[in-house]
């Protein structure tokens, strides 16, 4: 079995990510990563707050295993806020909050401070600088 730090950090067996795709992505295959060692992640699939929330009981009905959201912060115009779908992430302590298409600055310390971990998927050089400083402030 493959382990590494990565591993060890999020309570996983081996380094094995689901990738959050849209409405692709639900629980049912983010629990049966999760259950199979690998870590799943959900997205948030522009669903309103209630229904994330939603998604997320479902996954846990479904695993006791540790699972992340991912959320596009830029892109789609919502009829809500973003940072109301971070809370709901915070909120349910999910293991990994997984961000993409924008700047995850402000939702680093408030993750942390919740006890959830954040990942920044990234597009360039300058993406990845950008969240290494966000890590760092």
């Amino acid at each position: 079995m493959l382990r590494t730090p990565l591993s060890d950090l999020l309570a996983i067996d081996v380094p094995v990510f689901a990738a959050p795709m849209g409405f692709i992505s639900g629980p049912e295959l983010a629990a049966a990563v999760s259950n199979a060692g690998g870590f799943g992640i959900i997205s948030f699939s522009g669903n309103p707050p209630p229904v994330l929330r939603e998604e997320i009981g479902r996954l846990r009905s479904l695993t006791d295993k540790p699972f992340g959201v991912g959320v596009l912060l830029g892109g789609p115009h919502l009829p809500f806020p973003i940072e109301a779908i971070i809370d709901v992430c915070l909120e349910e302590r999910v293991s990994v909050l997984l961000t993409f298409w924008g700047d995850p600055t402000p939702f680093v310390a408030p993750a942390h401070a919740a006890g959830v971990k954040v990942i920044d998927q990234v597009g360039s050089v300058a993406d990845a600088q950008r969240a290494a400083r966000a890590h760092w402030r």
